[in-house]
């Protein structure tokens, strides 16, 4: 008979909230990204009596709202137990295209470069689900792939934006009163897609294929399915963070997103999503991103060597796991139910 239910022990509640401090640890580890927030914050505006202002928060958060954008289907690979090391080259393909068919009219430049990056998602997915090769390799060769089509296209060079349409400025450095248009598209994907992961079933199978990927087939969840569909909607969101990076520079730059995918899961991690799977959601993503365009704005501010910030984030990747795996283990017994 197939259960209905399957539980997955975990420590007592009470060898847990016995334990002295214990509460005030577990209330700290939860809160520590807001915490490291607003220390830079405070840092931030020692050093700069204009890192407060309006402009320069915007400023900052439309820098990295493409990163953000990718990171977020990122957060979503990461919770399906996967990785997803093209986005960068993803978001590259995009945006050249999305400079270079400029005279085919904006709204068909658009579609062709998001539509790329939908297919180059789904060939991922189809690799890893029907293939069955790792996440790791799958991706890499695609991102190989794609930054391989970047440069034929490109031939190496700027892909020049020649007289661009108003729309396709707007979409890029535009503003909606104070609020930067790259910004506003990386909060409405944000919310479209946290209000997706926990209220809709392709939410839930992707925790459940992530958190137990036997569990959810004996559960009658179509695993590779699922697990297409999540490796199509990343691609799909590199391929947007292509057009709106194009839309800002006004230009198809061939070294365009290049190691977006290691600040992506650089922010994932931060957020709280572990690669165990199932862990984590993209609210913590963008705590993730912001402490990352923060830190990168201070060490600016204090003129470290951008070569050195690349040290810095791997130093922060390392904390990061270690805080989310603490977090994790501090969290309350309970009993798992995974239902139908």
């Amino acid at each position: 008979m197939t259960p209905e239910t399957t539980r997955v022990a975990t420590p007592p509640v009470a060898a847990q909230s016995d334990a002295p401090g214990r509460g005030w640890t577990q209330t700290l580890l939860r809160w520590s990204n807001v915490g490291v927030i607003v220390l830079l914050f405070g840092i931030s505006t020692l050093l700069s009596q204009y890192f407060l202002t309006v402009r320069n928060i915007m400023n900052i958060l439309r820098g990295t709202s493409m990163m953000g954008i990718t990171a977020l289907g990122m957060t979503v690979v990461v919770l399906n137990r996967g990785v997803d090391l093209s986005v960068g080259s993803v978001a590259g393909l995009a945006a050249v295209l999305a400079a270079g068919l400029q005279p085919w009219g904006v709204g068909t430049a658009w579609s062709i470069a998001l539509l790329v990056g939908v297919l180059l998602g789904f060939t991922n997915g189809l690799m890893i689900a029907l293939l069955r090769l790792q996440p790791f390799v799958a991706t890499l060769a695609t991102l190989i792939f794609a930054r391989g089509l970047v440069y034929l296209y490109s031939q190496g060079s700027n892909v020049l934006v020649l007289n661009p349409h108003p729309l396709f400025i707007f979409l890029g450095s535009g503003y909606v009163w104070v609020f930067a248009v790259p910004v506003l598209i990386w909060m409405a994907v944000y919310v479209v897609l946290a209000l997706v992961m926990k209220h809709t079933i392709f939410g839930r199978h992707v925790n459940l294929v992530g958190a137990n990927p036997d569990a959810a087939h004996v559960l009658g969840i179509n695993v590779n399915w699922n697990r297409i569909q999540v490796y199509t909607l990343s691609g799909a969101l590199a391929g947007l963070a292509g057009i709106v990076l194009t839309s800002r520079l006004t230009v198809g730059d061939p070294q365009a997103g290049n190691l977006y995918e290691l600040d992506a899961i650089a922010a994932a991690l931060i957020g709280g999503t572990t690669f165990d799977g199932g862990v984590g959601n993209v609210h913590g993503t963008i705590a993730g991103t912001v402490i990352l365009a923060v830190l990168s704005n201070i060490l600016n501010l204090i003129g470290v060597s951008p070569y050195f910030q690349i040290i810095a984030k791997g130093i922060i990747i390392v904390v990061a796991v270690v805080l989310s795996e603490l977090r994790h283990q501090q969290k309350p017994g309970a009993w798992v139910h995974l239902r139908r």
